[in-house]
């Protein structure tokens, strides 16, 4: 797993990203799967969160810089940037 960058990326701790067979980016949360990106147009990324039960495809989330992808993934699964 990749941890996002120290400095740049610090405010998601615990967050870790994970390269897929496809592609894209899995994005981990305490070593769990919480979402996926992928690369769009230019510098942008399209998110997807985690579906609740096993099998579920995921829910798009639109598309962001990556790091805006990641916090907003972060987020949907219940991560708080108070932590």
């Amino acid at each position: 797993m990749i941890p996002m960058q120290p400095g740049r990326d610090a405010f998601l701790r615990g967050i870790q990203l994970a390269r897929t067979p496809l592609g894209g980016y899995g994005v981990y949360w305490n070593g769990t799967l919480i979402g996926w990106i992928h690369a769009s147009i230019g510098n942008k990324w399209n998110g997807y969160v985690r579906g609740r039960n096993p099998g579920d495809t995921g829910r798009p989330i639109g598309r962001f810089t990556q790091q805006e992808a990641v916090r907003r993934i972060a987020l949907a699964a219940g991560w708080s940037e108070a932590d």
